[in-house]
């Protein structure tokens, strides 16, 4: 999973350097709006070194001007000069863009030593994207189904925890896929809200149930959306939950790649 993501780089979703709007760093923030009519978040900020290339030194933040902040002074006073938090790798991986794209919206994109383009919080519903957090979904529903192999070490004791309804839509799975030869086991024509309800209903399982299932349904729906090729980030606050949602997915996995522990196993049997 890892090569994998490796693989899908922030470069496949990157707005070219040729491609940016720009501004100067003397230009007054009332002539950059006045330029802005595709109404971006972030103009680059350029300047020309004493050998007469232009350069890019910073960014500056369109937003709350978007949002009616008056639009006074100029580039200079209010630009954000080049740091960690605004600059990315161009074979970094695009979850690495993802985790903080919420806190850190735009991110200059550096090969070699020039800056090569840009990622922003729009990237998120380009197609690359679309791939990275899918794959990231079905990782997480695998390790759900990891955990509970574990936990009942191979049986299928884990079926007193689905509804009636779902043990008897799995019955007709399971008979559908041995007509067809291709059955090899039941834990997997289960559903993702299948494995969650499995998780959740552990006693050994002491997270906040809470929490665990409704952070699952958003991990669900958002696959749902990428599945059916839905929006899902259109809006800046659809966005941010995107982020936040990958975070607490990558949360979920390495606390689940570690569930049941020995201990937990231990507790369950008493």
């Amino acid at each position: 999973m890892a090569a994998l993501q490796d693989r899908l780089s922030v470069a496949l979703i990157a707005t070219p350097r040729q491609a940016l709007r720009t501004c100067g760093v003397d230009d007054t923030v009332a002539a950059v709006m006045a330029r802005n009519g595709e109404g971006f978040d972030y103009f680059p900020v350029t300047d020309t070194a004493s050998h007469g290339r232009e350069r890019i030194i910073g960014l500056i933040e369109l937003v709350p001007y978007l949002r009616g902040k008056p639009q006074a002074g100029n580039v200079r006073e209010q630009m954000l000069l080049l740091s960690e938090d605004n600059m990315i790798g161009a074979d970094a991986g695009i979850l690495t863009f993802v985790r903080t794209a919420d806190r850190h919206g735009c991110r200059l994109v550096i090969s070699g030593a020039e800056v090569s383009g840009l990622v922003c919080l729009a990237d998120l519903q380009k197609l690359p994207v679309r791939t990275a957090l899918f794959a990231m979904i079905t990782h997480l529903e695998m390790t759900m189904a990891a955990a509970i192999c574990r936990e009942f070490k191979g049986a299928d004791g884990w079926k007193d925890r689905l509804s009636d309804g779902r043990k008897t839509k799995l019955d007709c799975q399971r008979r559908k896929a041995k007509v067809a030869d291709t059955w090899v086991d039941d834990l997997l024509l289960t559903q993702f809200a299948d494995k969650t309800t499995i998780v959740r209903k552990s006693r050994s399982f002491t997270t906040s149930k809470s929490r665990f299932e409704t952070e699952m349904v958003e991990a669900q729906s958002l696959r749902d959306n990428l599945a059916h090729a839905n929006d899902y980030a259109s809006t800046r606050d659809a966005a941010a939950r995107v982020c936040a949602i990958v975070r607490n997915i990558e949360d979920w996995i390495g606390r689940l790649n570690e569930w049941p522990s020995a201990r937990t196993e231990a507790m369950e049997g008493e």
